[in-house]
């Protein structure tokens, strides 16, 4: 999947290791503000199960998280309000790692909130080593007193942010081996010139070539964000 708009490239790559998955990621168009920028949300997260529970507990998420951002004041008031919903809703110990990011078009500005999430890699057009957007706050659906924290970062052009969950580290070949975070590292570092596109694809066939014939054990979910 693929978008380029409002000066913004987003690339995203799904593999899920059963027929349905617990991983998901969205692209939510928000409002315009007072300066006529558009803000967009992105979402990417990790349900903790595999399967027909996790997918459905995914849907739920889904559709609270996108009813809940439109109104909401910031970032961090919005995942407030998904995380008291999801937890009445949540069963048999069943939590979600979340990472959300809200962009402004017109200046460059990333506000984001990770629940418990893989941290993103920043990675700068004019530095070697990447930033990671660490956690602000615990999953979804496990406390509905829990506080998120919010911070901001801004994208100049030619900067990417990539997002993923834990199955493309965590990914295993015939061997037993892992694909690992140093890998996942070093070819966004590799090819932080490409597109977001160009990007995605090479870690995703990066992935399979590395997976082979071993069947997946987790769902992969890869995002790429690129700033033009």
């Amino acid at each position: 999947m693929c978008s380029s708009d409002l000066g913004w490239e987003l690339a995203a790559a799904w593999l899920p290791a059963r027929e349905v998955a617990g991983d998901y990621y969205d692209f939510i168009s928000l409002e315009m503000t007072p300066d006529q920028a558009q803000k967009l949300g992105l979402v990417i997260a990790d349900v903790a199960d595999k399967g027909t529970p996790a997918a459905l507990f995914m849907v739920n998420v889904r559709s609270t998280l996108r009813a809940s951002m439109f109104d909401a004041d910031s970032p961090v008031h919005g995942l407030t309000h998904v995380n008291q919903l999801v937890c009445a809703d949540s069963h048999d110990g069943m939590f979600v790692t979340l990472f959300y990011a809200q962009i402004n078009s017109m200046d460059g500005v990333v506000t984001y909130v990770n629940a418990g999430h893989n941290p993103p890699f920043l990675l700068r057009a004019s530095d070697e080593e990447p930033e990671l957007l660490t956690r602000t706050g615990m999953a979804l659906g496990v406390d509905p007193s829990v506080m998120f924290t919010q911070h901001a970062v801004t994208l100049e052009a030619g900067d990417f942010i990539l997002f993923y969950t834990d199955g493309v580290p965590d990914a295993l070949n015939d061997a037993g081996q892992e694909f690992g975070e140093d890998r996942l590292r070093e070819l966004a570092l590799a090819h932080r010139g490409d597109s977001a596109m160009g990007m995605v694809s090479t870690i995703e066939a990066t992935l399979k070539a590395h997976i082979g014939e071993t069947p997946p054990f987790d769902d992969i979910t890869l995002m790429a964000l690129k700033r033009l």
